[in-house]
């Protein structure tokens, strides 16, 4: 996965920089953010009171700890930059990969987003208007200032070019911060504590007006709980950074979420032990914070002001922005490396995939920075809605990589890895589902913004998707239709949400002004739904268009290697049977020398002539064969080069009476044993001098001579017979038109005496036009098989004389192209010569 890089670049070799505390660090602060100080008075306490919440803050910590013990494990098995990303492509595959990674980087950005405009919230809450300067504007009710955008853009240009070129100050200067933010939260709780006089103040102990049981409020709130861990899976985007070893990961996942469960929960505490005096209790404080201004619309910024003064608000002020700064550096460092892992796999332009010497993705810190200045212009209200939206898809994040975890278990066979990849699964969809069902939680239905922005995340994704489809010439997507199934399902399914709850927004105008303004707005958002609807079915119709014609050509290939490989089959089987054949008329004319060189032994007078003929017949005819030999040995080299369902001739210049020359020789000393007369007959050959691929006819006659050997009782007689029909003639050739070539008609005959060919096997044989068909068959057939694959690739004809008790004769006529005296070997001329 190693790219071309930069002048000034290294290689893919990261500089090992961050120890267990680094790493606790990036993990902690990644999780815990602006929200972590302002949700106690909108979030946690309106919905589950001060005892719900810390409880489902507990709970929503285990379950943070099953999906990081899920997560370790993966990263122990690849460690890579990629981190889930990396994880679900090597265990799901490309498909499943980039729908974790969208879920991922859209998540990170709108994080990201959230905590760097939160310090223009935080600048309005300690010093007024000082940036509402420019031009003004509203979106959603939120006055959008040139002043604060302009301070938004700093925030995020300062954060990419430190996390670009801060080095290895990055390290030190993120983990002071960690630690500010950790021990700021727990100062801050504890001067509260000392302070307050309020310590039995967490009654009531749930929120009485919300409605449902204490059991639902903690499962309501529970559901929340990717909104504030999320982040702390981001250390595994970079893991090749980690100067330890990878299985230490985990127990610095579980500080992390205890220190997160800490930060989330002691700021609830801080805002009821800190309430004001003038409320009985955190509840009727809770009812007036409409009607309060400035830190007193903020109980946790209230309780730290009015119990520790001046100096408990600074030091709040510097918690919040570390938590702010943590966060923001922290997911830059994350999501460049995940953008930098998705160039590497061709899923971003190359040049995302540079870094620099100390390992910095910079070029994928600048498109975070890219995409992020357009930001400032929808207002916080709008980025909101989006973080509460977008952190809810994370969780498809954690059911992938619990799923993975899953997968790897089960083929490891470990129970329980499959326990904890199967719980993090189930409860990384209860994580998506509850809350994104409208009502279904006690207070938490999202805003019908929210479904919108949703519904464009899901529909984007989509089409990013088709986009990397289509131009995937490795053809690694479309290889999952459970992904394709899991797209449509998200776009239908948020899209239907949003329609719904922008209908039930606007019954109320029915009750007060009748249906007609219902009725337009209704069309309205019906006709969005509607052209949202054509474009995911657009876009999907042309995926599945697209794989299906990819499976057809794959089904094509796939058919014509199994083709081809049943042909190699045919092809080694062939060999194989040549080659025992050869063998064995080698080690006959080996037995045949060494009787001579017995029986010259043996005489004490001069050697007789018949030993010294017999010793000098069996070398040369071992010679002979032994050529052959080598060219089947040869012949068997090639196999993988056969890529169809057919072999192909290659013909050349011979002597056609050499190939018989050959046979005979392989079969004669085999013959002689078995008492067999065996003959072979050339005179009736006029042109002996042709164009043919000469293995592939000697094998024709080594399949057919040896049936003949085997239905050939002792003492019986084998003839073989090639004679030439008519005279030459020319004709066209069959490459070209205007040249001509002479041809000329054989006949090739092998009969012998024995009690004939069954009558089923020569009509097989005969009539069968799939030679692949006789070729399954063991014995007799499979030697048919391939012989009649043989001569039909020479275009060839052949026939069957057989009956019981009469023998068999097969008849074979072929035409061949004539060739040259003179383009023939001079020794396949002489051997020829020397057949009988």
């Amino acid at each position: 996965m190693n790219t071309p890089n930069d002048a000034g670049t290294s290689p893919n070799n990261n500089v090992r920089l961050l120890y267990p505390l680094n790493v606790w660090a990036l993990s902690f602060g990644c999780a815990v953010g602006w929200g972590a100080f302002m949700m106690p008075g909108n979030l946690f306490l309106p919905h589950a009171g001060p005892v719900g919440s810390i409880l489902a803050i507990a709970l929503g910590s285990i379950t943070m700890l099953i999906i990081g013990a899920n997560f370790c494990k993966l990263a122990q098995k690849y460690r890579d930059n990629g981190g889930f990303y990396a994880y679900v492509q090597q265990v799901m595959g490309h498909d499943h990969a980039f729908l974790a990674a969208w879920a991922l980087i859209v998540t990170y950005l709108s994080i990201i987003w959230a905590n760097a405009t939160a310090v223009v919230v935080l600048v309005r809450f300690f010093f007024g208007d000082i940036l509402q300067r420019g031009f003004h504007y509203q979106v959603a009710g939120f006055d959008v200032y040139a002043g604060e955008m302009i301070t938004t853009w700093a925030v995020l240009i300062a954060f990419a070019f430190f996390s670009a070129y801060g080095g290895k100050a990055k390290r030190p200067i993120h983990t002071m911060m960690a630690l500010l933010l950790f021990f700021g939260v727990v100062l801050l709780f504890c001067g509260v504590l000392a302070m307050s006089t309020n310590h039995a103040s967490f009654y009531p102990a749930f929120d009485p007006d919300i409605g449902g049981t204490p059991t639902l409020q903690i499962f309501s709130m529970l559901m929340v709980t990717p909104w504030m861990f999320f982040g702390y899976e981001s250390i595994t985007h970079g893991g090749e950074e980690f100067r330890f070893p990878i299985q230490r990961t985990f127990p610095i996942i579980v500080g992390a979420v205890i220190a997160t469960f800490l930060a989330y929960s002691l700021p609830i505490a801080i805002a009821v032990i800190g309430r004001p005096p003038e409320f009985a209790t955190w509840h009727d404080y809770l009812l007036a914070l409409s009607h309060l201004q400035g830190f007193d619309s903020l109980p946790v910024f209230h309780g730290v002001e009015s119990l520790l003064g001046p100096g408990g608000l600074a030091l709040l002020a510097a918690t919040v922005l570390a938590g702010i700064f943590t966060g923001v550096n922290g997911l830059y460092r994350g999501c460049s490396f995940l953008l930098q892992s998705m160039a590497k796999n061709k899923l971003l332009p190359d040049i995302f995939a540079q870094q620099a010497a100390d390992g910095t993705p910079r070029k994928a810190v600048f498109l975070i920075l890219l995409l992020s200045l357009p930001i400032p212009f929808l207002g916080r209200t709008a980025i909101v809605w989006l973080v509460d939206a977008i952190t809810i898809s994370g969780s498809i994040a954690y059911a992938y990589v619990s799923l993975c975890r899953y997968r790897e278990a089960k083929a490891e066979n470990s129970l329980s890895g499959k326990a904890l990849g199967r719980a993090g699964f189930i409860i990384s969809l209860f994580f998506f589902f509850c809350p994104i069902i409208p009502d279904l939680l006690l207070g938490s239905t999202l805003e019908t913004e929210s479904y919108l922005l949703l519904a464009v995340w899901s529909i984007l994704g989509l089409i990013y998707y088709w986009y990397i489809f289509k131009h995937d010439e490795q053809e690694r997507f479309g290889k999952s239709f459970s992904l394709c199934t899991v797209l449509l399902f998200l776009n239908f399914f948020s899209t239907a949400l949003w329609l719904r709850q922008a209908t039930i927004t606007k019954i109320p105008l029915a009750q007060m002004g009748g249906y007609a303004p219902v009725h337009e707005v209704l069309n309205q958002n019906s006709s969005i739904q509607l052209v949202l609807i054509m474009l995911i079915l657009l876009f999907m119709a042309d995926i599945f268009t697209t794989m299906r014609r990819r499976e057809h050509a794959m089904s094509k290939i796939v058919i014509a290697e199994q083709q081809a490989s049943r042909t190699r089959r045919a092809y080694l089987s062939n060999m194989t049977h040549d080659i025992g054949l050869t063998m064995n008329a080698i080690m006959s004319y080996v037995k045949l020398a060494r009787k001579s060189g017995e029986d010259y032994q043996n005489n004490t007078a001069d050697c007789p002539h018949n030993a010294l003929d017999g010793l000098q017949q069996g070398l040369i005819h071992t010679d002979s064969i032994s050529h052959y030999f080598l060219h089947l040995v040869k012949e068997m080299e090639k196999v993988d080069r056969i890529q169809s369902n057919t072999l192909k001739l290659y013909p050349v210049p011979t002597d056609i009476r050499y190939n018989l020359k050959q046979v005979k020789d392989i079969f004669t000393t085999q013959m002689q044993d078995k008492n067999i007369d065996f003959m072979v007959y050339t005179a009736q050959l006029e042109n002996p001098y042709v164009y043919c691929d000469k293995d592939r006819l000697q094998r024709i006659l080594l399949n057919l001579i040896s049936l003949a050997y085997e239905f050939t009782p002792a003492g019986g007689s084998i003839a073989v017979t090639l004679a030439q029909k008519g005279f030459a003639y020319h004709t066209e050739r069959a490459d070209s038109q205007r040249h001509f070539q002479l041809y000329a008609d054989y006949e090739l005959r092998i009969k012998d005496s024995g009690n004939g060919m069954p009558t089923e096997m020569s009509n097989d044989f005969i009539n069968s036009c799939d030679w692949e068909k006789l070729f399954k068959k063991e014995g007799p057939e499979r030697c048919l098989a391939i012989t009649k694959h043989l001569i039909d690739l020479f275009n060839g004809s052949v026939n069957i004389l057989t009956g019981p008790g009469q023998g068999t004769e097969v008849i074979i006529h072929l035409t061949l192209p004539l060739a040259k005296q003179s383009a023939v070997p001079i020794h396949l001329e002489q051997e020829a010569a020397n057949l009988i």
